[in-house]
């Protein structure tokens, strides 16, 4: 990973962390709201449970990749260093409960996606 230049003033540390806590919040909202609607969606296209699943991990490396970027810029004494590594954390449990948002979601039919029975 290419080390991005570190912001070392309080006040910017704030602003980027506000921003990024930002983005992470509506990738929470958006990732709950897949999951909630993978019934409906299979439903509509019973390849949606195939096809999402696969687009969701796609979105979740890119959205890996930009997280560790926006981690790399605050100097690892500070506090902000690790909140962003914690809800980093937390979108990546929210990308993967979306995933199994859809094998639950077939779980209890004829032809189950994967053998998960929970979210978690």
């Amino acid at each position: 990973m290419i080390r991005s230049s570190v912001v070392t003033a309080p006040g910017d540390q704030q602003y980027v962390y506000e921003s990024y806590s930002y983005f992470v919040q509506g990738l929470f909202e958006l990732m709950d709201a897949v999951t909630e609607s993978a019934p409906t969606l299979i439903q509509l296209d019973k390849q949606a449970e195939f096809r999402i699943p696969a687009a969701i991990h796609e979105v979740a490396v890119v959205v890996d990749a930009l997280l560790f970027q926006v981690m790399a810029i605050f100097p690892d004494d500070t506090a902000y260093s690790q909140q962003t590594a914690n809800q980093k954390s937390q979108v990546d449990t929210h990308f993967r409960q979306a995933v199994h948002g859809f094998h639950i979601a077939t779980a209890n039919t004829g032809t189950p996606y994967s053998n998960t029975t929970s979210i978690d």
